[in-house]
C-alpha cells in the first residue's frame, strides 16, 4: 500500500471547514495529518504578498517532502494582484513542483455561475498540462454538476461532458448528458434519437473521407 504524503494550501476555507467537509465524504483529516500523511497551511490570501505566498510555498514543500500538493483556490490569489504578477506566481509554483517531481492540483474558481467561460483568461491554460473543468448546468429545472477534461497534453481523453455527483460513498460520474448538446454554453438542448443517430453518421462519413 502506498502511503503518499500531501500537502494542501488553503486560502479558502478554514481547517475545521476542510475536516468537516472532508468527513462528510468519508475521509479523516485530522487523522491522516496524525499519521504524517496529510499538513494542512490555512491562510488569508491577502495576508502577505504572492512573491511571500510562493517562498511559504516553497519551504513548507522543503520541509514535509510531499509527492503531491494542492492549492485552493489560485483565484483567491489572484484577488487584487496584475495578471503578470500572478501569471509569475503560478510558472514559480509549477516549475517547483516538476523540479522537485511533485504532482501539483489547483483549483481555480470562475465567476460566471453557469455557461461558457474563457479558461484562457485565467493566465494558465498554457502553464498546466491538465485542466478538468467542472460547471453547473440546469437540465430538466434542475441544477446539475457536469464535469470534462477540457485539456491533457501529450495523451488522448475523453472528450465527453458528463455529469458528477458527491456522496458519502465519494465522487460518482456517469454519461447522463449523453443525449445532450450546448452543456457548456449554459444552454443545454435534448437531442432526438433519430438527429442524434444522423450526426453521428456524419461524423463517421467525414472520418471515412479524410482517411
Amino acid at each position: 500500500m502506498r502511503c503518499d504524503r500531501a500537502l494542501l494550501f488553503a486560502y479558502v476555507e478554514s481547517r475545521a471547514q476542510l475536516s468537516r467537509n472532508a468527513y462528510s465524504w468519508g475521509i479523516d483529516f485530522e487523522e491522516m495529518e496524525r499519521k504524517g500523511l496529510l499538513k494542512i497551511i490555512c491562510a488569508y490570501p491577502e495576508s502577505t504578498g504572492l512573491e511571500d505566498h510562493l517562498q511559504i510555498i516553497k519551504a513548507e514543500i522543503a520541509d514535509f517532502k510531499p509527492s503531491r500538493i494542492a492549492i485552493d483556490s489560485l483565484s483567491a490569489l489572484a484577488r487584487g494582484v496584475s495578471n503578470n504578477a500572478f501569471r509569475q506566481f503560478v510558472i514559480g509554483v509549477t516549475g517547483y513542483a516538476k523540479q522537485e517531481e511533485i504532482t501539483g492540483f489547483f483549483t481555480n474558481t470562475s465567476e460566471q455561475f453557469m455557461g461558457a467561460t474563457s479558461i484562457t483568461d485565467s493566465q494558465i491554460s498554457t502553464i498546466t498540462d491538465t485542466i478538468l473543468m467542472l460547471q453547473y448546468v440546469e437540465i430538466r429545472s434542475e441544477m446539475s454538476r457536469a464535469i470534462n477534461v477540457f485539456k491533457m497534453r501529450g495523451s488522448w481523453h475523453d472528450k465527453g461532458i458528463r455529469e458528477y455527483t458527491i456522496s458519502t460513498d465519494g465522487p460518482q460520474i456517469t454519461d447522463s448528458f449523453r443525449n445532450y448538446e450546448r452543456i457548456i454554453s449554459g444552454s443545454p438542448n435534448r437531442i432526438a434519437i433519430d438527429e442524434k443517430n444522423d450526426l453521428s453518421r456524419i461524423g463517421q462519413s467525414f472520418k471515412d473521407t479524410e482517411g
